[in-house]
């Protein structure tokens, strides 16, 4: 028998559109979209006793995505302690909890950037299975890194299964890429430079162009996704030259670097969400002497994004979450840091909806349109007046993933 239900009297986002539709009617039936448009009398008494709910006042998007964060760490500023200390059976537990916080956000859609123990397939297979509610998790896997490189940090002697597996030249590299396929992985991830949580510059360039080619070249076998870590400007040109479609961070672009972005089709994930560290680090207990270094980082970060947004560049929604107080659940917190430096409130929306979806080739999501997965959130109030309500969990009224209720905070709607 159809589940169908009928939403009426939205204030619609539908993730394409650049303006709303008012007292819109949406119906879903099973898991899929069957019409979006304005309300019609004679279509509500077709559908018979479908559930009716009545959305006035409220707004009707679809699910979110957060296209980079880390369910193998919890956001505290022990993530090294968790790291060393968790086993993956224990810390696949942990991301199952951390994962449903995203949900309950209205993040339908994670992906996963790097995961001690293969923790996110683990995760991925049991939400498809129907054994856990979960959002969907779109995998990475293992991160691919160059010995001593970001994911790497570990010194000899001490035998942690980190986020990263170490390789060292392109034979090495087609290797790693071809294993995380074959564990299930929707995504390659590369380290194109070191980082914050590194040993030596965060700017460096680490994985060659020839190497980030090759793992390029498996994934694209499988039609896969792929993305890379870069922080500097070398690794950045370095990581678009090798035709990778997601850049993480970007922190030092310069026009060179736009350009190849613009060139190559490619997508940038800001991850402004990841400078909390200077929102919390000072009473967290974090070194006045890191904070600086911090803070230089983010202003050169926003500077040059602003640059990016300005020359048209695509702009993708992701967090980190789960490095140093950047906590799983706080994802919309990203929106509002993407509305500081540049976006429109409604292009901030399809950053983590249209374009997320756009950005790992999930055709299926990220629209609120006939024929689609109904993924869909029902929010209190209007986010393109003030995106902030998006952070407040108490306005996220109902998540919907494939049509059915995983979420709600109300019995009215």
């Amino acid at each position: 028998m159809a589940n169908q239900k009928i939403f009426k009297n939205a204030l619609l986002i539908d993730g394409k559109s650049n303006t709303v539709q008012k007292e819109a009617l949406v119906m879903v039936e099973n898991e899929r979209i069957t019409y979006v448009g304005l309300y019609d009398e004679t279509i509500v008494q077709q559908a018979g006793d479908a559930e009716l709910f009545d959305l006035k006042g409220m707004t009707l998007m679809p699910g979110m995505i957060d296209t980079h964060v880390h369910l193998c760490m919890a956001g505290e500023p022990s993530t090294f302690t968790d790291m060393v200390m968790d086993t993956p059976a224990f810390a696949a537990i942990k991301g199952v909890e951390r994962a449903e916080r995203s949900l309950e956000a209205g993040f339908t859609t994670l992906r996963t950037m790097g995961e001690k123990g293969h923790i996110d397939i683990a995760i991925k297979k049991a939400v498809e299975q129907g054994i856990i509610v979960g959002p969907t998790i779109f995998a990475s896997g293992k991160a691919l890194t160059i010995t001593g490189g970001h994911g790497d940090m570990f010194p000899e002697g001490v035998s942690v299964d980190g986020i990263g597996i170490v390789l060292d030249g392109v034979d090495q590299a087609r290797r790693a890429a071809r294993e995380q396929l074959k564990l299930g992985a929707d995504n390659i991830k590369m380290m194109a430079t070191g980082g914050g949580m590194s040993p030596g510059p965060g700017t460096i360039a680490q994985l060659t162009i020839q190497e980030m080619q090759a793992a390029v070249e498996e994934a694209v076998k499988f039609e896969k996704v792929t993305a890379a870590h870069a922080i500097g400007v070398e690794g950045i040109h370095n990581a678009l030259k090798a035709g990778v479609r997601t850049i993480e961070h970007g922190t030092f672009l310069d026009d060179q670097g736009i350009e190849l972005f613009l060139e190559k089709n490619a997508y940038l994930v800001p991850t402004l969400s990841a400078f909390k560290t200077i929102k919390y680090g000072r009473a967290g207990g974090v070194p006045e002497h890191h904070l600086k270094k911090v803070e230089y980082y983010q202003t050169a970060h926003e500077a040059n994004l602003q640059k990016a947004i300005a020359a048209g560049v695509k702009i993708v929604a992701g967090t980190d979450a789960g490095t140093p107080f950047n906590y799983h659940g706080e994802n919309a917190y990203e929106l509002e840091c993407l509305v500081r430096n540049g976006l429109s409130e409604m292009d901030a929306i399809k950053s983590a909806t249209q374009v997320a979806a756009e950005a790992l080739r999930l055709t299926e999501l990220g629209v609120i349109e006939t024929g689609k997965i109904a993924d869909m959130i029902v929010v209190d109030g209007n986010p393109l007046l003030d995106i902030k309500i998006l952070q407040d969990k108490a306005r996220i009224k109902r998540v919907y993933k494939g049509g059915q209720l995983v979420h709600t905070n109300s019995a009215e709607c």
